[in-house]
Parts: structure tokens; sequence; C-alpha cells
């Protein structure tokens, strides 16, 4: 049977890939979210090899319902618990929930890489909601979320468990920032009663408001953002670097360079302080931890004594999440 299903998407999955919005599980809004998000699928398995799964929802309208799923390094939980399952133990026939993309192959059926997937769904249950947050407004009460994929908001009271995904961190608020991942399970109100929190992926996030002011981790920088005339919009790269705990300097060949701040955490092995460079009217690149470099697409101009880089390229090259 699998050597069929092989032999079959071979012919189908030769697309081009593109970056395309997931189906999701759930019905969306009308108005379409800012941002997409992880898509949900669900459905039975039917291993494609050890690695790669066809995840079907058994409806009749053809291919259009099913996702080959590259597994990768995906965690696979148990829908009730949250406690990690043996992916061994996940056979054909057995039913999950399945969170991919954004970014899918323009395929038939499409396919993505997973980020998680929960199983051991037991009859009619609710199963818990995987979300990536794009913005937050914490208090002591709750913690209002802005969630990819949606225009609603998701409140966590106070009262809601909290507990971190395979550390023994203590969790609270605070950590539901913009860049973290959840899993959610609610009462029957739609209530948030338990929350698991991922390990956060980024060194920190960064926002613009409507006036320009840039912000880093939700505090305001004396910096504003450029806008060129094609819409790009520029960051101050010292102002948000050093407000990361980072040190900027300057250097005549390759411009802004930034490095590691004393106080920050260093990955081991490391064979170089720099993170970044960045050079006004040239090249833009991220330093990796063995001293590579990777050039980042954008711009960079030097106004007024003030080096400017493009959002999306700084967020790549220093690992920000760009917040709403």
């Amino acid at each position: 049977m699998k050597k069929r299903i092989l032999q079959c998407l071979s012919l189908i999955l030769c697309a081009a890939m593109l970056a395309i919005p997931a189906a999701a599980a759930e019905t969306a809004d009308e108005e379409a979210p800012a941002r997409l998000g992880p898509a949900a699928y669900w459905g039975t398995v039917t291993w494609m090899d050890e690695d790669t799964f066809l995840l079907d929802s058994g409806k009749e309208d053809g291919l259009g319902d099913a996702v080959v799923v590259h597994v990768g390094d995906a965690p696979y939980l148990d829908a009730v618990t949250g406690n990690t399952l043996n992916l061994e133990t996940l056979e054909d026939g057995d039913a999950v929930y399945a969170w991919v993309g954004p970014a899918m192959a323009l395929s038939l059926p499409p396919q993505s890489t997973a980020s998680l997937i929960v199983g051991n769904i037991p009859a009619d249950y609710a199963v818990p909601q995987y979300y990536e947050i794009t913005s937050s407004t914490v208090t002591e009460e709750s913690a209002v979320l802005h969630v990819a994929g949606s225009n609603d908001t998701i409140t966590v009271p106070a009262s809601a468990k909290l507990t971190p995904y395979l550390t023994k961190n203590i969790v609270t608020l605070a950590d539901l920032r913009p860049g973290a991942r959840i899993l959610v399970w609610s009462d029957s109100k739609g209530t948030p009663e338990k929350v698991l929190v991922f390990a956060y992926g980024y060194r920190g996030y960064i926002s613009v408001a409507e006036d320009g002011v840039v912000s880093v981790n939700g505090q305001s920088t004396t910096q504003k953002a450029k806008t060129t005339e094609d819409g790009d919009t520029l960051l101050p790269i010292r102002a948000v670097a050093e407000a990361l705990g980072m040190s900027v300097r300057w250097d005549a060949k390759q411009g802004a360079v930034v490095s590691y701040g004393d106080d920050m955490v260093k990955p081991a092995p490391l064979t170089t302080e720099t993170l970044m460079t960045a050079m006004p009217g040239g090249a833009i690149a991220a330093v990796n931890s063995d001293g590579t470099t990777e050039e980042v697409y954008g711009t960079c101009v030097k106004e007024a004594g003030v080096t400017y880089v493009s959002r999306s390229a700084l967020a790549q090259a220093l690992d920000l999440y760009l917040a709403d």
C-alpha cells in the first residue's frame, strides 16, 4: 500500500515550491488575518516512509483534504495530558491533529513540515489548539493574546495552569510574549485552563508603532523607524541592538558591526563574537557561530550619523520576532 502511494505521489509532487496559505481544520473568518500561522489538519495516518505520512480527513471530495506531513523534529504529544509520545507507536489508521506550515508545496496533495503532532485523541474530545503569539497585553489578571492565523483574541486568565515543554523552568503570563508558541486546553466556555509553553525561539521581539517609534521587547527606544519610497521599513541598528544587550562598533570595511554583549549567553563552541554586519549602500550579513557569513537581503543607509537596516533583515540576522 505504501509503495503504491509513493509511486502515485512521485508523479504529482514535482510542482514548484511556493509559500501559500494552508487550509485550516476550522473555518476561518471572512476577514483575512494579517499573518499566517501554523495550520491544523486532522485525519488518519498512512506512513509513506519513516519521516513522512499522508494525513487524510477521509472526506469524499478528493485530495483537497489530505496533506503530506514531513515530521522532522516536530513533537508528538498526548491530546489529554500533553506528555511526549513515542512517534514509533503512531501506526497506519491512527487519528491525529498535525499543525504544519504556513509554507506549503504547491502539489496534490500539498506537503509541508510539521510543527506539532497531537495524538491519543479520545472520541468527542476537544483537542487543544496550537498558536503562535503575534502580540500580547499582560496584566496581573490575564494575558490578552493576538495569534497568527486569526483575527480573534485569546484571553488567558491568571488561574490557568502554565507549564513549560520539556524543562523545569517556571513560566508565567509574562512568558506569553510575541513569537512564543503555545498549546492551549480550554473549558466548555472556551476559557483557557491549561497552557503548554514551548521554548522561545528568538533573542527577543521588535515592533514599530504607527508614529514610527521602535520598541524592543515591549520597551520603547528613543529612535524612530524610517520608511523608504518603496515602503521598506528601516530600523536604527544601534538602538535595537543595544536594547538587546548587544554591542555595536563601526568598521571601515564592514560598516556597523553587531557583537555579543558581555552579559549575553553565548553558544558553544563559538569562534566569533560578531552577530551581523551592515554596510550603508552595501551588503548586510548574518554571522554564524562558526564564523561563516550569510548575506541577508535588505537595505542599509546612514543618515545624520545613524545607521538604518531593513526591519526584516535585522530580524533575520539577529534572530528577532517581528511583533504586530
